[in-house]
């Protein structure tokens, strides 16, 4: 599976109603999954300032979350396929 991150404009969202979107996108995500789809949500990122959101979805294809996105009901500004690269450092997390 491939990393997708979806981006959202989201002006004047609340926490709560970005949280009501965050679990109406794991609701879709457990239908679409019991369709045989393959596909994961992995959260997101809510940016209340800035009225936008970037979730976090495992999945095939591009047009497999833009399915489950529309499946929510939720509004989608861009999909872009991504390569998650983490930092290796010589600490044990949480230690400075």
């Amino acid at each position: 599976m491939a990393l997708f991150l979806v981006f959202r404009d989201l002006p004047g969202v609340t926490r709560d109603q970005y949280s009501a979107a965050q679990r109406a996108a794991a609701d879709a995500v457990r239908r679409a999954r019991a369709e045989g789809r393959q596909l994961a949500y992995r959260g997101g990122f809510f940016l209340s300032a800035a009225g936008r959101a970037i979730c976090v979805f495992d999945a095939e294809t591009a047009a497999d979350v833009a399915a489950v996105n529309d499946l929510a009901g939720l509004p989608v500004t861009n999909i872009d396929e991504a390569i998650e690269l983490r930092i290796a450092t010589d600490q044990p997390p949480g230690t400075r």
